[in-house]
């Protein structure tokens, strides 16, 4: 993908970042020349390149809810 194709994709695009976040990262990924991010798994050990990684907070209580 070169950096015209990346920006006629995206410039029109509009405030919906929740919904197109994901394809937006791929086409940065391919546009810079990296891999893009692993599918999630079941085992955070394994998800090191991930677009969401599940966190675990060791203490409760300090955690926002």
């Amino acid at each position: 993908m070169t950096y015209s194709q990346f920006e006629a994709r995206w410039k029109p695009a509009g405030g919906a970042e929740r919904a197109n976040y994901s394809l937006f990262l791929q086409d940065l990924c391919d546009l810079i020349g990296v891999a893009r991010p692993d599918p999630t798994t079941d085992n955070p050990a394994q998800d090191a390149y991930v677009l969401e990684r599940a966190v675990y907070f060791q203490n409760r209580r300090n955690s926002i809810s």
